[in-house]
């Protein structure tokens, strides 16, 4: 019985591996990208994409590389095993997107998660640099409310001001509206976007590659 049950458990990994590659690779071909099934962080000791999605135990695969609408892009398939002090380990299975930013000049760490984050998540997040705070966006926006119930703006309290201008009316209004599952990372001269999915979709992908390239403009502008 034990033996059935292994072999069905690694039938299903097997079958949704393939699922994955399949999507992926329909998605390179869709945006002219590179593909590479697999990269090994053994191999390579600064990830293809680093960030918040990044742990001591991570694997990526599915890798596409190459430039849409005028911007570089990176996107792939990360797992990785979050670890932080007393709280439980959790996995997460990542769509992860990179997109570099236009800007001249470095903006600071932001990050706006979902409830898709796990408590170890946010903790080692918190913990990760000195000065990071839950912050409220004060906005007359039309659907405010949707936005921080869905939404945790996560920055230093000096980053206030560059929130504010990233985060205006508009975009408030517009990711209230939509509430897309996806959470932002900015930094510097990087915008990263990540969401989870226990099964492969390359509908999500693209709304994914949609929604980052949007916000990338939007968040260009804010420099002029």
């Amino acid at each position: 019985m034990e033996l059935m049950k292994s072999h069905r458990g690694w039938l299903s990994q097997y079958i949704g591996e393939r699922f994955w590659r399949r999507a992926a690779i329909s998605f390179a071909k869709k945006h002219h990208l590179v593909y590479f099934q697999q990269i090994n962080p053994e191999n390579n000791k600064i990830p293809v994409i680093q960030g918040t999605t990044t742990a001591s135990i991570y694997t990526d695969k599915n890798v596409c590389i190459g430039s849409h609408a005028g911007y570089d892009i990176v996107f792939l398939e990360r797992q990785s095993m979050v670890e932080f002090a007393k709280y439980a380990a959790s996995h997460h299975r990542w769509y992860v997107l990179q997109i570099d930013l236009k800007r001249n000049t470095y903006l600071p760490f932001v990050f706006v998660g979902t409830r898709q984050q796990s408590k170890t998540y946010y903790a080692r997040l918190l913990s990760s640099r000195p000065g990071l705070h839950y912050l409220m966006l004060e906005t007359e926006a039309q659907n405010s409310a949707a936005f921080h119930s869905h939404y945790a703006i996560i920055a230093e309290l000096s980053s206030l001001k560059t929130v504010s201008e990233i985060f205006h009316n508009d975009i408030v209004t517009t990711m209230g509206h939509h509430l897309y599952p996806f959470s932002i990372e900015l930094e510097k001269d990087s915008l990263i976007l990540m969401t989870e999915a226990k099964k492969p979709n390359q509908q999500l992908m693209n709304k994914l590659l949609h929604f980052g390239l949007w916000f990338a403009k939007e968040v260009d502008k804010t420099e002029n």
